[in-house]
């Protein structure tokens, strides 16, 4: 049986563990680890590529801060036991204290409201994915729409949210109270359809998302884009955030 305590275990309080189980397994890097030690950090990577494969997950994952100390040797050990680099990230943060209420504010309808079917809603997931700037994912739709309940657990239903102009669907965003945390924001997921882009919507939305994200009792947010995703970098600097770090996301896929 798969337990998410044994990958904690292994790592200890100074990574988190994302449930994307059973098709994927993160590991994040929250604090940089005092004690850090190269054969020791080889040895945790080994088992946790032993633990992913026998639960028979699709793919391993491991975020690095580049501002660590550990970065250049951490990255070289993925590299050892096959991880390859996925993604280079930008990390944001902003405060919610002083939101503003955007220009111009968009209907949504969500899941948990019942003016949503989880079908629409995961036709809509992938049609925004469509043409991303981020790179794509090797998980479907369905795993991705299972990613959330896995991760979010009980009311993940509330953070499904689509936005509409009048009756048309302009694009999604899943805002959620981070797991393990009581006040940290974070969209799960934020994008419009390939025919809404361009338009300058994706500031709006965002920022009503941050708003959304406000009245389910965030007071910070921590966002997140690919390097490459110039266009998000954007609308994160228009909307106040400032940015936290760099990462780069390092991937193994199980057969």
């Amino acid at each position: 049986m798969c337990n998410l305590t044994t990958v904690q275990n292994i790592f200890g309080s100074s990574k988190k563990v994302l449930n994307g189980l059973p098709n994927a397994v993160t590991i994040e890097e929250i604090e940089e680890d005092a004690l850090y030690d190269l054969q020791n950090y080889k040895e945790k990577i080994k088992r946790f590529v032993e633990v992913c494969s026998s639960w028979k997950v699709k793919r391993a994952s491991v975020l690095l801060d580049k501002s660590f100390n550990s970065y250049t040797p951490s990255a070289k050990i993925l590299r050892e036991f096959g991880f390859q680099l996925y993604a280079a990230k930008i990390e944001v943060f902003r405060k919610l204290s002083c939101i503003v209420v955007p220009e111009k504010q968009y209907n949504f309808r969500s899941i948990d409201e019942g003016t949503l079917s989880e079908e629409e809603f995961k036709s809509l997931w992938e049609r925004c994915m469509l043409g991303s700037d981020n790179k794509s994912s090797i998980l479907n739709i369905n795993e991705h729409f299972y990613a959330i309940q896995a991760e979010l657990g009980q009311g993940w239903e509330k953070s499904c949210i689509a936005f509409y102009d009048k009756e048309q669907p302009i694009g999604i965003s899943i805002p959620h109270i981070e797991p393990g945390t009581k006040e940290e924001g974070r969209l799960f997921y934020f994008g419009l359809l390939p025919e809404e882009r361009g338009k300058g919507l994706s500031a709006h939305i965002h920022l009503q998302s941050l708003r959304l994200l406000k009245q389910m009792g965030a007071t910070y947010y921590i966002g997140s884009t690919h390097m490459t995703n110039e266009k998000m970098q954007k609308v994160f600097l228009k909307n106040g955030c400032s940015i936290k770090a760099e990462t780069e996301l390092y991937c193994k896929t199980f057969k």
